[in-house]
């Protein structure tokens, strides 16, 4: 592949890695149909899909730090593993859940899975490319699978719609299926161990305390890594908010539910495109984060033909396009600016990671619970409005502040100490 060909061959496995896992991500082919398997297949009601998706995001919020570092402790590929395969017997059980019991048991399996999976990859992939002094090249890499899998997403969603017509169930199914051969291909291929795991074998004698006093003092002294949690958890609690409206809303607008998967294909694409696109911005336009500008843009751009005037299909779509071009932008800027303030050689890397996903859990299950009841005390459209308005305020207020405090652009980071 074109991409490969600046790459050793130990980080070519790596970027070949990252694109099968994007590839292949959880929920790909039911995306596009989510909410209503909840609502029309499970007989659930919307505001219980927000309870159930918030308590998935509280129990990350308890979770993903002990998670985290149980992958510095014991093993990140060992995590992975374990993380992945209880997301499939998740997704399977979600399948055949008929009463709020087997959901609360459900979410749990949903939780643990994803704790345990969150964060490992990307961590041991970073020290990878930062052995090779290729840090540049795994912010390239990141934004080329964050493309990739929007745009196999789009792809998915489309299979999905098509799958739904036939069961609702279908869709779910072959999520399972898709990510149990993506466990077995990295339990084959992903490396063990990193350049900087084999070259410090005294580290993983650290105990889980101590590994977890490093992350949290690493993450409470860096008001950068700080700021950078906030922007990275209050983006993708609108998104993932957000994502909860879309297709309630696109039933009230009048669009059928077979040209969802159409649908999100499209506006998916557009995604995949602007990432692949921003794999190739300069690296001194990440460091001053730029990105972070153009995020609060399009989030403004998304929600003006709801404020301009009544919803309609084509207005609504807008609004969903501009959310995927915020997917394609903000995954890999964060990834490469969280992992860059990181320094460099720590063994609680993936454990700081889980601090950053604990704060998005917790901001996102605020926003999908607060979507989920303004939907039920005051209307759909409304709240949409809302969350968006919030998540707008908030990032040019830390934009405001990140940038006051930016005297240091162009010094050295502490992943290049």
């Amino acid at each position: 592949m074109k991409g490969d060909v600046s790459l050793s061959k130990d980080l070519r496995l790596w970027r070949r890695l990252a694109l099968t896992q994007a590839l292949l991500g959880p929920e790909i082919f039911s995306m596009a149909i989510l909410v209503i398997f909840f609502v029309e297949y499970a007989g659930f009601s919307f505001s219980v899909f927000s309870t159930f998706t918030a308590s998935l995001f509280v129990l990350n919020w308890l979770l993903e730090v002990p998670a985290g570092a149980c992958a510095d402790r014991f093993g990140r590929k060992k995590c992975l593993i374990a993380g992945n395969t209880i997301y499939v017997g998740a997704i399977v059980l979600l399948v055949v859940a008929n009463n709020h019991l087997s959901l609360a048991f459900v979410a749990l399996m949903y939780a643990v899975g994803s704790c345990l999976a969150s964060g490992t990859f990307q961590a041991t992939m970073y020290e990878a490319f930062a052995a090779r002094q290729a840090t540049p090249q795994f912010h390239a890499v990141m934004a080329e699978a964050t493309g990739l899998g929007l745009w196999g997403a789009a792809l998915a969603a489309t299979v999905g719609g098509w799958l739904a017509g036939y069961s609702l169930a279908l869709p779910l199914l072959l999520d399972a299926a898709a990510l149990a051969l993506l466990t077995l291909y990295l339990l084959l291929r992903m490396p063990s161990a990193t350049h900087r795991e084999l070259s410090a074998p005294a580290e993983p004698s650290l105990s889980i305390r101590n590994v977890l006093a490093s992350a949290w003092r690493i993450t409470l002294t860096s008001p950068t890594l700080c700021v950078l949690f906030a922007g990275l958890a209050i983006t993708f609690a609108c998104v993932r908010a957000s994502f909860n409206a879309y297709q309630p809303l696109m039933l009230d607008t009048g669009i059928p539910v077979k040209y969802f998967g159409a649908a999100f294909c499209g506006l998916v694409l557009l995604g995949g495109g602007v990432a692949k696109l921003f794999s190739k911005l300069p690296k001194p336009w990440l460091d001053r984060g730029y990105p972070e500008l153009v995020v609060i843009a399009v989030f403004i751009a998304g929600l003006l033909p709801f404020a301009l005037m009544e919803t309609s299909p084509i207005l609504l779509l807008l609004s969903v396009a501009a959310h995927q071009l915020v997917r394609g932008i903000f995954p890999s800027y964060y990834s490469y600016r969280i992992n860059r303030e990181i320094p460099s050689g720590t063994p609680a890397r993936t454990t700081v990671l889980s601090i950053a996903n604990l704060i998005r859990a917790l901001l996102t299950a605020l926003a999908v619970f607060g979507i989920g009841a303004l939907a039920e005390n005051v209307d759909l459209t409304t709240a949409y409005r809302l969350i968006n308005t919030l998540a707008i305020a908030a990032l040019i207020v830390l934009v405001t502040l990140s940038h006051r405090s930016r005297d240091n652009v162009g010094t050295s980071h502490p992943s290049d100490n």
